[in-house]
């Protein structure tokens, strides 16, 4: 099996303390396809922030064209921005992925772009993302695996000044049943994760992280635990003693229900939050 990126390095603990969470979100998400094939994609999103009662929403339209391996993404959000993504994979190499990234907002002219690819082997991800308008901005990152051993590395470069504006290094291991992921920023910034299936209706999750000379030490603990096939419990708390909740309730083959809360238990974090999410896949 192919690596993971090195964006993607301690995904499925970071999984645990953000996917399924609404705190202060009142959110509706769907996912159609236009035919048998789904070779067209619909999503649709909206959400409505509770606190500062702004309501957002984004449309995104896939079209895959497999026989050239070729997919085509239009998106458009309430921010005014619209964008279109070209994605072509195996076409000039085997294992490589070309993906043109653009933004437009027509309300100020303002334009985004960025040439990203991608080359996968069994052993090998490589990444390199350049950005087209301003900079030019190059983000490079390559993560190697044997044997469940992973090692990482990510450079953010500056093409104008020549200047390296970051570099992150990680280490890791990968079982089936568990994951541990380490790493460092600029040699300053550490932390990392640990995720475990305890179980195939258990999981927990760690985090942690620290910066030299600076008392932001922080740590955080969570869990899901499905109860049935149509009901999964998330928990998690942190440092700062918050303590999160959801309930995800599977209504029907195609739509799920969340309810989620974030309480603080000590009486310096007293904000409390409550949020609802509805999910349509079909």
């Amino acid at each position: 099996m192919a690596p993971p990126t090195f964006a993607d390095l301690g995904k499925q603990a970071r999984d645990l303390f953000g996917k399924g969470y609404n705190h202060g979100l009142l959110k509706v998400e769907t996912t159609t396809r236009g035919n048998d094939a789904g070779s067209v994609e619909f999503k649709t999103a909206a959400q409505h922030n509770l606190t500062n009662e702004k309501l957002t929403g984004n449309v995104d339209i896939k079209y895959k064209i497999p026989q050239h391996g070729l997919t085509l993404t239009e998106k458009w959000n309430t921010e005014g921005i619209l964008g279109t993504i070209i994605e072509i994979n195996n076409q000039f190499a085997r294992g490589l992925k070309a993906t043109l990234d653009t933004a437009y907002v027509p309300n100020t002219g303002k334009r985004d772009a960025v040439l990203k690819t991608e080359w996968t082997n069994e052993n090998v991800k490589l990444n390199a993302n350049l950005t087209l308008i301003g900079g030019p901005i190059a983000n490079l990152s390559g993560v190697y695996s044997h044997n469940g051993i992973l090692f990482g590395v990510t450079n953010k470069f500056d093409l104008s000044t020549n200047e390296s504006k970051t570099t992150s290094v990680s280490f890791g291991y990968e079982h089936p049943s568990y994951t541990i992921h380490t790493y460092t920023t600029d040699g300053k910034e550490y932390g990392g994760s640990l995720y475990h299936r305890v179980h195939k209706n258990v999981e927990l999750g760690a985090q942690f992280g620290w910066v030299n000379n600076e008392d932001k030490t922080s740590y955080a603990v969570g869990s899901t635990y499905r109860i049935t096939p149509d009901l999964l419990l998330r928990a998690k708390v942190d440092n700062r003693s918050n303590v999160g909740l959801a309930v995800t309730h599977a209504l029907g083959p195609n739509v799920k229900a969340t309810v989620s809360s974030l309480f603080g238990l000590t009486a310096a974090n007293k904000e409390n939050k409550l949020g609802f999410g509805l999910e349509f896949n079909a």
